[in-house]
């Protein structure tokens, strides 16, 4: 279903690729409900659908330059909201699989003192997650917590994704001078393996 004429939607759609807000408002009051109705499609979650349509709307204005009036916009809106769809079910999936893994390592202590050595582990490694340059700890986040691939971690921040990688590399070198530094010899194999 086409919501606008064909020279009414070119007109919207160049005025989206040269940064036009109105044209981009009036392309999301046209779209939005649509896009929800999607992405309920998807996840059969009302709050959860909203916030992919945000996304959707988000990442159309920041790739708008990317547009081409010429093709089906509808096309290009729907790949978009599959993708999100897809790398947030790879999120889930990821923080269920370190969740089960955590909850299988704490009921794993057999001692009061392991399960001390595994807490000390973590207050480390977030001292030395937090004495990263600020820009090395967003990549370290975004990777490491999020499960961001490089290249939308390159997206998200706005830079290359050689850069990305420098900076992955530059926070895992650190953190480990940090708790070579910093932690006792008798905890920091288990630290090393805790972060690793």
């Amino acid at each position: 279903m086409e919501f606008f004429n064909a020279s009414t939607n070119t007109a919207l759609l160049n005025g989206l690729r040269n940064g036009d807000f109105d044209a981009f408002n009036t392309i999301y009051k046209t779209h939005r409900r649509k896009v929800q109705g999607y992405a309920y499609r998807f996840v059969r979650n009302t709050e959860e659908a909203e916030e992919l349509t945000q996304d959707v709307f988000v990442q159309i204005w920041e790739n708008r330059t990317k547009i081409d009036p010429d093709k089906n916009f509808e096309a290009f809106i729907y790949t978009i909201l599959r993708n999100n769809f897809l790398t947030a079910l790879k999120r889930k999936s990821r923080f269920s699989l370190f969740q089960k893994a955590k909850a299988a390592d704490e009921e794993e202590f057999h001692t009061v003192e392991d399960y001390i050595n595994f807490k000390d582990c973590q207050v480390i490694t977030n001292q030395a997650v937090q004495a990263l340059s600020p820009q090395v700890k967003k990549a370290y986040l975004l990777s490491r917590i999020e499960g961001c691939t490089h290249e939308e971690i390159s997206t998200r921040m706005g830079i290359s994704k050689n850069t990305v990688n420098n900076h992955i590399k530059n926070s895992l070198g650190q953190i480990r001078r940090y708790l070579v530094d910093r932690s006792p010899e008798t905890i920091l194999p288990l630290l090393l393996l805790f972060l690793f």
